[in-house]
């Protein structure tokens, strides 16, 4: 895997700036399937994007336009090399987006976030009914910061999404915070949310002829709905905080692929909207100043988390019930920052009986050790970044995807 990003920013002045930036990847995967074969895939993708920014007063608006490929080539052979010629099943992706936001301030007590959002999808490959499919959605949005006291904020707002494919969809959100004492604030925050169904689910259509199975795309698919509940409470000083929430989500039509084939027939699944049920649970949060500087820091968090599928009144696959953070922060030679992160990702179920909804797979908790080290070179304007994910190189069994150790480095300069 080769992969190379581009940023530039010119700031002339308070008032304007400007942004462009570029990302690049080409990459090349190889592995072991049964039978003794080998499947390949070979992806290359290309992201640029360009921004402004102009402001006067206390007003600001901000268009923005980005455009991205992606080209994915799949195709299998008996050897460690592709067979030469072999077209394979090739998939493009083509995505372009752009917007403009605009925030303003009208008093002390009144602010204002608004903007509208034109997005376009394009996907080519044979297994696309018709071979080339498109999606346009336009999402105008506004949010309002009201400020009644000075320790209270109330904040509305709503975004509707119109699809030329599954109509319209408005999504309202209130979120409210307030500061009871010096160094106690309280939070909460209820709204609804949804998820489109993507290409995939809309459209394609693949076949394994090999294990005997197809999976075919519902155009009359609905987008996933949800509503969210929020309460949370942070104590904070100068040198750490604790943080507590609560939560809970209810969702329906979530999306799942069904049988549809007859008993004695080959395997047909097909994607409906067919879950409904909720998660709920808590998360916890801590970090300090473990010296009296600061040069030394340490967070901590866990979190806890139930979900029940409303069909089968058992728990939802591919979502663990713990999940654990740990980052200590401190000083290295020549004037360094480093992060050393542990992340652990509790025991979870991964596939269901279909005849009773009894768990039958569940992947093994995972902890991995994460290491990033930066040193900045003020005088010259260039920062030094090289990490390390998943340090030990850790490879727990019935981990879907690469696991492995992963390093990388990046060099940033800043125009001064």
């Amino acid at each position: 895997r080769l992969d190379g990003a581009f940023k530039l920013r010119w700031s002339p002045d308070s008032v304007r700036s400007a942004e462009v930036s570029l990302l690049a990847l080409d990459e090349r995967q190889r592995w072991r399937t049964g039978g003794g074969f080998f499947s390949f895939s070979d992806n290359q993708q290309l992201n640029a994007r360009i921004g402004a920014s102009w402001r006067r007063g206390l007003h600001r608006i901000a268009p923005g336009l980005s455009l991205s490929q992606q080209d994915h080539l799949a195709r299998t052979s008996a050897f460690t090399l592709p067979i030469a010629g072999d077209t394979g099943q090739r998939q493009l992706q083509r995505i372009a987006q752009g917007e403009v936001i605009y925030a303003g301030t009208f008093s002390p007590r009144v602010a204002v976030d608004a903007g509208v959002q034109v997005r376009v999808d394009e996907i080519e490959a044979a297994r696309v009914p018709g071979g080339l499919r498109s999606h346009t959605s336009l999402e105008p949005f506004a949010q309002l910061d009201l400020t009644p006291t000075a320790r209270v904020s109330i904040v509305p707002g709503v975004r509707v999404t119109h699809s030329n494919i599954w109509g319209t969809q408005v999504i309202p959100r209130l979120a409210a915070r307030a500061k009871v004492h010096e160094r106690l604030t309280l939070r909460a925050s209820l709204g609804d949310g949804f998820r489109a169904p993507d290409f995939k689910e809309l459209y394609l259509f693949f076949q394994n002829t090999s294990a005997g199975y197809a999976v075919v795309g519902n155009t009359a698919l609905r987008p996933e709905q949800s509503r969210s509940a929020m309460l949370g409470a942070e104590w904070a000083t100068p040198g750490g905080y604790v943080r507590a929430q609560a939560f809970r989500n209810a969702f329906r039509g979530f999306i799942e692929t069904v049988i549809v084939s007859a008993p004695d027939a080959p395997l047909v699944f097909e994607y409906r909207n067919r879950d409904n049920g909720f998660t709920r649970g808590v998360e916890l949060e801590s970090g300090s100043n473990l010296t009296s500087t600061g040069s030394l820091r340490g967070e901590v968090g866990w979190s806890y988390l139930e979900t029940r599928d409303n069909t089968t009144g058992r728990e939802l696959l591919g979502r663990p019930m713990h999940a654990a953070r740990a980052t200590l922060q401190f000083p290295v030679l020549f004037s360094g920052r480093a992060s050393l992160t542990a992340v652990h990702t509790g025991r979870t179920p991964m596939q269901r009986d279909d005849a009773t909804g009894a768990i039958t797979s569940r992947r093994d908790a995972f902890t991995r050790l994460d290491l990033r080290v930066s040193r900045a070179l003020h005088s010259l304007g260039f920062e030094w970044v090289l990490g390390a994910d998943n340090l030990l190189d850790a490879r727990p069994s019935a981990w879907a995807g690469f696991t492995g150790r992963h390093v990388y480095t990046s060099l940033t300069y800043s125009f001064r």
